[in-house]
């Protein structure tokens, strides 16, 4: 699996070779037999005791990724009929020339999504087929808790467990591909689910738990961003938030008569809008948040309250437990619009 905010790879190194090419096929649906070519790249060999191509595909693919779309996910549902652009589809062709003559290496098919992979992680990281760290999770009850983005194999199964009242939902047998899976079956989101992915021999390969939060006194402040995996992943910060507004203008001298109007002044402001911020609190988290955190900080795709918005916070102590007992991280979110409709 690409991910396509880090460098990925493609090596030519045959015998005797003079230039390589590739061609790069990129689809959100399937590829079929005779997909459309997005891109040729060819490279002569550097020289002849140095003959290696390579070639970074993922400028290209990044392209075609598109997270403007948002829907809350309530059952399991295939990736090819939600609405946001986050998982490609990828045909590479490998082509060398010897003397004169060029002829195909060979074709490989991969995912592609919009993740990244971090320094420790090396060359061309895979990541693995669940796009969200597996551990427990806390959401506001009575919102919806979010979804997880699964690369299921052929006969795989979704399991919920209902840990508040003891029940038990499991899915029918998937088929190959990518899922949108509810944190909570049923939108039963006052609940505590524990979700699972099974294989065809019922065996647990993934898990997640989600616990509801009561929050009586202040309003929760939804988050949702494109993680480390290219998925999006929901987070709640629970206490308090502030709202803020910053308005900017120009202004000009007026030209008065003689006989001028006490009302009228002599400026005036034109250019007038403004832009909003949020200041919002997690409320006390475990130390683990924030792998959560450091994934938020670094996303370049995120909703607060499902409006888009850009975090100004850039810099934060990620704390641990053992120096600080009650851990509670506050963010600043600036909303990515103006107050005032200015498209044109």
């Amino acid at each position: 699996m690409i991910r396509a905010r880090s460098p990925y790879i493609i090596s030519i190194n045959e015998t005797s070779q003079v230039s390589t090419r590739i061609e790069l096929f990129i689809s959100f649906g399937s590829l079929g037999a005779t997909p459309t070519l997005n891109y040729t790249l060819s490279k002569a060999i550097p020289a002849s005791n140095a003959p290696t191509t390579y070639y970074d595909i993922a400028p290209y693919i990044r392209e075609f990724f598109d997270h403007t779309a948002y829907s809350n996910v309530t059952s399991l549902t295939a990736a090819v009929s939600y609405t946001c652009i986050d998982k490609l589809n990828v045909r590479v062709k490998r082509y060398k020339t010897v003397g004169t003559t060029e002829s195909l290496i060979d074709t490989t098919d991969y995912i592609a999504t919009d993740g990244y992979a971090e320094f420790a992680n090396g060359v061309n990281y895979s990541g693995g087929n669940y796009l969200l760290d597996q551990k427990n999770y806390y959401y506001h009850s009575g919102s919806n808790a979010g979804f997880i983005m699964v690369y299921a194999a052929a006969n795989d199964k979704i399991r919920w467990t209902n840990v508040t009242d003891g029940v038990v939902y499991l899915s029918a047998s998937l088929g190959l591909g990518w899922y949108y899976v509810p944190r909570c079956y049923n939108s039963e989101f006052t609940k505590e689910y524990t979700t699972d992915v099974l294989n065809s021999s019922n065996i647990t390969q993934a898990t997640w738990t989600f616990k509801p939060v009561e929050e009586c006194l202040y309003t929760p402040v939804k988050v949702d961003f494109i993680n480390k995996y290219g998925a999006f992943q929901r987070e709640f910060f629970f206490k308090a938030s502030n709202d803020n507004i910053e308005v900017t203008n120009k202004d000009y001298n007026l030209m008065q008569p003689y006989d001028y109007s006490l009302t009228g002044g002599q400026r005036t402001t034109y250019n007038q809008n403004g832009m909003q911020t949020i200041k919002v609190n997690s409320g006390w988290v475990e130390e683990d948040f924030k792998d959560n955190l450091k994934q938020l900080m670094l996303s370049e795709k995120v909703l607060v309250n499902e409006k888009p918005a850009i975090l100004k916070t850039k810099s934060i102590e990620l704390n641990k437990s053992i120096n600080t007992k009650q851990i509670n991280y506050s963010l600043e979110f600036e909303f990515a619009y103006d107050l005032i409709n200015s498209i044109v």
